[in-house]
């Protein structure tokens, strides 16, 4: 039994290393890790890997339990400019000039 767990997240085409990292004291057992990695993904579909590790009082630590979601999603921002559903800016109209701007144009300046 770990005295306090760590939790590294990521998504898809992330490094684990890259990704979140959470603490718990509450997963006492694999069981337990593994429903948390569930209850974690269904929160959050997008995330591809949980993985979590055990922490001693001396400061060693061992990987505990690993978790890959079999149903990623993209985010969603990610999968309309992967559709090409972006919408198109519109160009802005030149600003018009002003009276001494065309006062100075007409001088030479």
């Amino acid at each position: 039994m770990p005295d306090v767990v760590e939790i590294y997240m990521c998504k898809a085409g992330e490094k684990l290393e890259d990704g979140k990292l959470a603490v718990s004291n509450d997963i006492y057992d694999k069981e337990a890790a593994k429903t948390d990695a569930i209850m974690r993904c269904k929160i959050s579909p997008s995330l591809a890997r949980i993985a979590y590790y055990a922490i001693n009082d001396n400061g060693d630590f061992k990987p505990y339990y690993s978790y890959n979601n079999p149903k990623v999603e993209e985010p969603k921002s990610k999968q309309a400019s992967n559709e090409g559903l972006r919408k198109k800016r519109r160009k802005k109209k030149p600003a018009k000039k002003t009276f001494w701007q065309k006062l100075a144009a007409s001088v030479g300046r």
